[in-house]
């Protein structure tokens, strides 16, 4: 298969080195949130966002990244009819289709986007374009390019930051390298976020008349469907 689909794996407890015991795990399919693949081989990086509890997703296969909230969507029907292969038959393993989850393109037109990782401070985004070489960084905020890292490499792969020192380090599959990127000097020109304020004060003031939480990607007038759709 070419398109994938987002699925949450929670065991709940700990099964041991070796054990197939899910008889207590949870699995929810996203069937909404469609993956793409690229070409063989190609990583797909995802990343979660530890306050924002957002999930970004590199799709290969479609040059773009999405953005889904971890903690929406809602139970529309079991998977176990659609998706008879599990690990587990007992009542208490639950597979489930969610719908109705939070989503939306974060940025697109990017050149086979694989591997990605978050700053520390969680307010940029690293993007690996594995076509061009190039290393892609956006604001998590406004979504915004903020600047192009160029490299020598052609496939990158995964990346991944230092917890403590706020290093970039990526592997490339063609050279089998692993590889950072750090700064020399303090910067000191630090980037300005790209929001624009005004936006952010009509949005409070929307919440205020709404009473309560606004959610962008959400969409308001979806419904979930506890039928099994006709194949």
């Amino acid at each position: 298969r070419n398109t994938g689909q987002l699925v949450r794996f929670d065991f709940q407890q700990p099964h041991g080195p070796g054990s197939m015991d899910h008889s207590v795990a949870a699995v929810r399919r996203f069937v909404e949130v469609e993956l793409e693949r690229g070409p063989a081989g190609v990583h797909a990086g995802m990343v979660v966002h530890p306050t924002l509890r957002k999930v970004f997703i590199a799709v290969p296969g479609g040059n773009r990244i999405i953005v889904v909230d971890a903690d929406s969507g809602s139970f529309a029907r079991t998977a176990r009819e659609e998706y008879p292969i599990f690990s587990n038959r007992l009542p208490s393993f639950e597979y489930s289709i969610y719908e109705c989850a939070e989503k939306k393109i974060f940025a697109e037109n990017i050149q086979i986007p694989s591997g990605m990782a978050l700053s520390n401070d969680g307010e940029r985004l690293f993007v690996a374009e594995r076509e061009t070489g190039n290393i892609l960084i956006f604001e998590i905020a406004s979504g915004a390019l903020l600047h192009t890292i160029s490299t020598e490499f052609k496939t990158i792969g995964g990346m991944a930051i230092g917890p403590l020192s706020s290093t970039l380090f990526f592997v490339d599959d063609e050279t089998n390298t692993l590889n950072k990127i750090q700064s020399n000097s303090p910067c000191l020109t630090p980037f300005s976020s790209r929001v624009n304020t005004n936006f952010i004060s009509e949005l409070d003031q929307a919440e205020k008349d709404y009473g309560g939480k606004l959610s962008l990607m959400r969409d308001y007038m979806c419904t979930v469907n506890p039928v099994i759709p006709n194949t």
